[in-house]
């Protein structure tokens, strides 16, 4: 049988059961825009993750409190404090530079408006090692971490909200516990969180100001952030941050070290795994979607028992049968996976809609369509070739 009478056949057979087909093909098509979604978000959750760690170099070590349900009373965790950190910068030659920070929320009057708002307590070099750029006016000065002046530094967002500009909220003050702090510096916008704290949000305060003026929680915990002198040396670095933690406090061991590509590593890790289930439950999709062309190919081979019959009887041999239905299989499949295609470039710009972050590509389009082709391939190969087998006299006997 030449290709262009098989071509014909098919196409015939898809046209006259348009609906049947439609109806098969429903599994690929859900299963199409399934896998072009979750390749989308998976894409979009890395790059959120390559976001929210692009300001961190990989020279960057955090230490940081072990928080676990079973903690004893959290009052007995010993604290980091200037002393502290004094102690790692002399102790530490692979440390280039290392600085203290708290998050907490206070009661702030701005603007005429009394609101409880995230603020960090941070030493000298916190902008350096954590690459918060100032868009508007200065940082802190050494005096200003040294004398604890009442003065801040505070995110682009914040001084839009409640400043009209950012620029504008140079030289307003604000009121936090009685006393007017004055706005000398607005933070470059990032848009993304730094380590549990958003920049664009927050309010930044000098550790001696917030310690001095009672600002902080009891509950809350200082957190240590270092840089070390090149990438060749973190794994020093780290050592010698605890072996130091081991001598200054009373119980270094509910204080963890760990640099940034652990961080990234883990977050992206995550990412990959969440990935991996969503495509997980597409494949199910599209096995759920192959069963019903298996099942469909088997009714349409009964059907047409008399036709292969006739056609065996012309002399078409078993390859051109299997053929024939095989390649209808496979028509069904590039039609779904068509559909799902042309579907998905509608879901798309809808998902950015939402909170979820997609990321688009050709390549996840063209991989949700192979996998529609192959899927219809593989579970119609058994169909085609049991139609392949059937034997002309009882194929054309058959009522």
């Amino acid at each position: 049988m030449r290709i262009e009478e098989t071509t014909r056949m098919i196409i015939t057979n898809l046209i006259q059961n348009k609906f049947k087909v439609l109806l098969t093909s429903l599994g690929i098509i859900i299963g199409t825009v399934t896998i072009i979604l979750v390749i989308a978000i998976g894409r979009g959750g890395e790059k959120q993750i390559a976001d929210q760690f692009s300001f961190m170099s990989a020279e960057t070590v955090y230490v940081n409190v072990k928080y676990s349900p079973n903690m004893n009373a959290i009052e007995s965790v010993p604290r980091l404090n200037l002393e502290h950190l004094e102690l790692i910068k002399e102790e530490n030659p692979y440390l280039k530079s290392i600085y203290l920070r708290t998050n907490f929320f206070q009661e702030v009057t701005i603007s005429g408006k009394k609101e409880a708002l995230p603020m960090v307590a941070v030493t000298e070099n916190y902008s350096d090692i954590s690459s918060l750029w100032l868009e508007y006016g200065g940082d802190f000065s050494e005096a200003d971490f040294e004398e604890g002046k009442r003065a801040v530094v505070i995110g682009y967002t914040l001084a839009e909200k409640y400043f009209g500009t950012a620029e504008n909220a140079l030289g307003n003050a604000m009121t936090i516990k009685g006393y007017r702090y004055e706005v000398i510096g607005v933070l470059e916008k990032k848009s993304e969180a730094l380590q549990g704290v958003n920049p664009d949000n927050s309010i930044f305060v000098p550790f001696f100001t917030a310690e001095s003026e009672e600002l902080l929680e009891d509950s809350g915990f200082p957190q240590a952030v270092g840089l070390a002198t090149n990438v060749e040396v973190v794994g020093k670095a780290m050592k010698r941050l605890k072996s130091t933690l081991d001598y200054v406090l009373e119980d270094a061991s509910m204080y963890s070290v760990e640099n940034a590509g652990s961080r990234i590593e883990a977050a992206t890790e995550s990412a990959r795994t969440m990935n991996m289930v969503l495509i997980s439950m597409a494949v199910i999709v599209f096995v759920v979607g192959g069963i019903g062309i298996m099942n469909v190919l088997f009714v349409s081979v009964k059907e047409r028992t008399r036709e292969i019959g006739i056609l065996k009887a012309l002399g078409t041999s078993k390859k051109d049968i299997l053929l024939l239905f095989l390649l209808e299989s496979v028509g069904i499949g590039v039609l779904g996976g068509l559909c799902g295609v042309i579907i998905s470039l509608a879901a798309l710009p809808l998902m950015r809609y939402s909170d979820i972050p997609v990321t688009a590509g050709l390549d996840g389009q063209l991989a949700a369509l192979l996998f529609a082709i192959s899927t219809a391939a593989i579970f119609g190969f058994y169909p085609a070739y049991k139609a392949s087998q059937l034997k002309p006299i009882e194929a054309l006997n058959y009522e």
